[in-house]
């Protein structure tokens, strides 16, 4: 097969996601949550790459000892997005589990494993540590066969957070997330 790139053109994609998170404490034990996404996304220069959509996402978490934490939840459980081009698009849910433990130096350890609920896609491990104290943490990780690292810092209801992550599959550039948080 005779295979041949043509760059047709280059453009920029930026996207934003507004979400509204609740969770619930029922015991010791038991906590139940819920994310509500809002989702823009815009190909500037393209015409019809701008988009919109939402996402709902509902998330439960087991603690059996003061040390070990056992999470699972189903990311857009409930989705869609609208493209300018009159393009509906919505994605196969993910499965994530995630174990993490709790270090009394202080420190967290935590490993997730990720399934695309459709059949054709292989489970995805990620693993990481957080130092945190005083309202500073320390990240870092392996994740999609890449490094990841961030920090954060909370103050009073007010949370920023900062991650890098290397994603050459999508970019020749990795990926810097900012996100601010409000806790209440």
């Amino acid at each position: 097969a005779n295979e041949e790139v043509k760059q047709i053109s280059i453009f920029s994609y930026f996207s934003n996601a507004y979400m509204l998170s609740y969770g619930r404490e029922l015991n010791d034990r038991l906590s139940l949550g819920l994310t509500a996404k809002y989702l823009t996304s815009d190909m500037f220069q393209i015409e019809g790459g701008q988009a919109y959509g939402y996402s709902v996402t509902p998330g439960i978490l087991l603690r059996p000892k003061k040390w070990l934490s056992l999470g699972l939840k189903i990311d857009e459980f409930l989705n869609q997005q609208s493209w300018g081009t009159g393009t509906v698009e919505q994605v196969p849910p993910k499965l994530r589990l995630g174990l993490a433990y709790h270090s009394p130096n202080p420190g967290l350890f935590a490993l997730d494993i990720t399934q695309i609920l459709r059949s054709g896609y292989a489970a995805e491990a990620s693993v990481g540590y957080e130092w945190s104290k005083d309202g500073l943490s320390l990240r870092m990780g392996y994740s999609d066969g890449g490094l990841t690292a961030g920090a954060g810092f909370e103050s009073g209801h007010t949370r920023v957070d900062y991650a890098y992550v290397t994603q050459t599959d999508l970019s020749r550039e990795n990926v810097h997330r900012i996100s601010l948080s409000g806790i209440w």
